[in-house]
């Protein structure tokens, strides 16, 4: 369900495109104008609803909205943070004698719990190290964090690519609405990966452009 600020998120967008708003009077000259205008508004909503089908979010609108400047930020905390994270789960796993010999993936179930992918050999070494380890907080609970950070990151991308994308596509405030809620609904729930290798590592999320260390 799309929350009333949500809704009223939107409505601003068109107020502030100036696409809600008192009508105006003018003679024909005024009216050729507005005309001329929404003609080409109207040939601009065709191409991109050809090239992004309603109801489906384009990765324009989420690369736009990801490089917004609070987000933008965010991201790169989230970047710093996985760099550490990474570092420092290398450095826990040496000490344990455990070699990585291909990347590793973390994700977070609904349910809260960390899961692990990656060869047999790797992911067993892997769940035994997190099961035994004692520290606060334990690498769990860091990685659970990390993941709950990157998707309120996430939510608030795919939003703001949302309101922008339903604004562009959308001919009232009514329809603004309506397609930002299908957008939304579309998106479904979002899913972090935190992949970590003996050289490397990466975040990604919807809507991210993937941190790498």
């Amino acid at each position: 369900m799309v929350s009333s600020l949500h809704k009223a998120a939107a409505l601003n967008t068109l107020h502030a495109q100036g696409r809600v708003g008192t009508p105006s009077s003018g003679g024909s000259a005024a009216k050729s104008t507005s005309a001329s205008s929404t003609s080409a508004s109207t040939a601009t909503k065709t191409a991109a609803a050809r090239q992004h089908p309603a109801g489906e979010l384009s990765a324009t609108a989420l690369q736009r909205a990801a490089g917004m400047a609070k987000n933008a930020a965010a991201a790169q905390g989230l970047e710093r943070g996985q760099k550490t994270l990474a570092a420092d789960l290398r450095t826990a796993l040496g000490k344990a004698g455990v070699k990585l010999g291909a990347a590793v993936e973390f994700s977070v179930s609904s349910s809260g719990a960390v899961e692990v992918r990656g060869s047999e050999a790797d992911k067993a070494a892997v769940q035994r190290f997190l099961k035994s380890d004692t520290r606060q907080p334990s690498f769990a609970s860091r990685i659970a964090t990390q993941a709950q950070d990157a998707l309120k990151l996430s939510s608030t991308i795919q939003q703001s690519a949302a309101i922008s994308q339903a604004a562009q596509l959308s001919k009232t405030s009514g329809g603004v609405v309506s397609l930002y809620s299908s957008l939304m609904q579309s998106a479904g729930t979002a899913h972090v990966v935190f992949s970590v290798s003996a050289a490397s590592s990466s975040l990604s999320f919807p809507g991210s452009l993937a941190t790498k260390a």
